[in-house]
């Protein structure tokens, strides 16, 4: 499968966008941005989140303007039309819920750095993020399925699985 060199990767917590995302940019030399570096529920409330915010508006920005990109990360408050506007590729991973509480579970337990820091550990194992995981399973892909809609030029390629994701990236190839 041939693919364009702007992508987007969507899916649910521990779907596997990062991993994804980080062997697209290794495989074809494309910068990755992970909104998950910018979450301003992150810290406190007040001024320190609103400054958050603008940055990160700002880093997408001036991410999308350029020729090859890969960006993962739904966060819908982040320049979110803007992002589907300027891609050309979006990668859906729609692993089942309880698979993506088992992937949390153990890099939890095995403390998986994630983007250059720390990752998951024992001690920062939230019971309420598995309840989310859980009970939110399908949030977020009506809104993004909307939005497909409206972008009808976009390429939609959707992986319901880890082991898909893989023969995917094995295989796929950037459109010249």
């Amino acid at each position: 499968m041939n693919i364009g060199q702007k992508i987007i990767v969507f899916g649910g917590s521990c779907s596997g966008k990062s991993t994804m995302s980080e062997r697209l940019g290794r495989k074809f030399n494309l910068p990755v941005l992970h909104l998950d570096l910018y979450d301003p529920y992150a810290v406190a409330a007040g001024k320190e989140r609103e400054a958050r915010k603008q940055k990160i508006n700002q880093v997408i920005n001036d991410t999308v303007a350029g020729d090859r990109w890969v960006i993962d990360g739904i966060y819908e408050w982040y320049a979110f039309e803007e992002r589907l506007k300027r891609a050309d590729t979006l990668i859906l991973l729609w692993a089942p819920a309880y698979k993506r509480v088992w992937m949390y579970i153990k890099t939890c337990v095995k403390k998986i750095p994630r983007h250059g820091r720390q990752g998951f550990s024992v001690k920062n194992f939230r019971l309420d993020h598995v309840w989310y995981m859980l009970r939110k399973k399908d949030a977020p892909y009506a809104m993004i399925e909307e939005a497909i809609q409206k972008h009808p030029k976009l390429q939609v390629v959707r992986l319901k699985s880890y082991a898909g994701a893989n023969k995917f990236l094995e295989s796929v190839r950037l459109k010249k």
